[in-house]
């Protein structure tokens, strides 16, 4: 039998604290980003009240034995999953928006499935792989595992929505090297990846990968290449970071997002924004508090002495570490652009609501992270 440890003083409060200091950051933010726009409030009491449904769900997940819960959950979390991303992609169902396909409207609020296909694989993955440990060197348990991510990958490529789609393959990633696969197939995979890509790039077979993707690769090789959209887009975005300097423009003052030069600096150029207002002391800032939160949860993990634990915790880390790092990254420049939202920063109750959800799933294995045996 297992006894569990209950209560309070179980929750890792460095975690929680963390991502309550981020959500509130993100608020003040977004209302600076919108606050010369004709409702610039909207936005942020949604953003509010995602917030503080997230945090309520989170502590009910924390609070949740996440191997019962899994368990009962994990036979209709899938076909579920699967069923949603057929909806966003047809002309019934799908709201479109600037091109893409991607949410389900249900009155004033719209639900991105796309969002939540990652907290659910994460947690279905990590079933799979823990029932299979045992034969995780095997090269059928690796391929089988790459199903399991590869459906949902591709219908959110079809939507089209490549970024969600690389975060699914970095949760991928991080989980099969937690339970202990071997390098060798994930090179050879990685390998047979780079060689699909580029005969995708250059043949495009039925357009599956869309102009703006790969102009968004050639700006990130070449920002010369495309001066009047990407290209325009991330050397203001530059410019902004640039001109914060060390202590920022001030809170609401800054040029070039007043001015409306920044892509969605509510959305997936939100760091911009701290960048231009904040400086460097706040971008520091920010960036420290996501590695306090990082660093948190790989010691989770490496303490968690259930399995299925330690694979729930790296799918959580892998997430947020490929938004944290090509969010931020993109921003500056250094990393190609792709639609990714900073973490609990970010505008969007989809994206908030499913980060919050994953707090809770590492909340709970923080807390179960010794199991009693008797």
């Amino acid at each position: 039998m297992v006894v569990q440890k209950q209560g309070w003083r179980q929750l890792d409060w460095a975690i929680l604290g963390s991502v309550l200091l981020l959500c509130v950051g993100g608020i003040f933010t977004i209302k600076s980003a919108l606050h010369l726009d004709l409702h610039p409030l909207d936005m942020v009491r949604k953003q509010v009240f995602g917030a503080v449904v997230g945090v309520a769900a989170a502590v009910f997940l924390a609070r949740t034995d996440y191997e019962i819960l899994l368990k009962r959950a994990a036979p209709y979390l899938y076909p579920l999953n699967i069923f949603l991303l057929l909806v966003v992609l047809t002309h019934f169902g799908g709201h479109e928006a600037k091109g893409a396909s991607r949410w389900i409207r249900l009155g004033p609020v719209q639900l991105q499935p796309s969002e939540f296909a990652k907290i659910i694989l994460i947690g279905t993955l990590a079933l799979f792989l823990a029932r299979n440990s045992a034969a995780i060197t095997e090269w059928r348990t690796v391929l089988r595992s790459l199903v399991h991510i590869g459906v949902p990958m591709l219908l959110i490529a079809k939507q089209p929505d490549l970024g969600t789609a690389l975060v699914l393959l970095a949760i991928w990633t991080g989980m099969l090297v937690i339970a202990g696969a071997r390098p060798v197939h994930l090179l050879s995979l990685a390998l047979v990846g780079i060689v699909l890509f580029a005969g995708l790039w250059h043949f495009n077979p039925g357009h599956l990968l869309k102009d703006y993707q790969k102009n968004r690769l050639q700006v990130f090789l070449d920002p010369a290449s495309d001066p009047r959209d990407t290209g325009y887009h991330l050397r203001q975005s530059e410019i902004a970071i640039g001109s914060g300097g060390i202590s920022g423009e001030g809170y609401g003052h800054g040029t070039q997002s007043n001015g409306k030069f920044i892509p969605e600096q509510h959305t997936d150029f939100i760091f911009t924004i701290v960048g231009e207002e904040g400086g460097f002391v706040v971008c520091a800032g920010l960036l420290a508090l996501y590695l306090l939160l990082l660093v948190r949860g790989v010691l989770i993990m490496a303490e968690c002495e259930d399995l299925l634990g330690r694979l729930l915790a790296a799918g959580v880390l892998s997430m947020l570490t490929f938004h944290i790092v090509v969010n931020a990254g993109m921003t500056m420049g250094v990393m190609p652009v792709v639609g990714v939202p900073l973490p609990f920063f970010s505008y969007g109750l989809s994206s908030l609501l499913v980060n919050m959800l994953a707090i809770g799933v590492l909340l709970s294995v923080a807390a179960r992270k010794h199991r009693v045996m008797f």
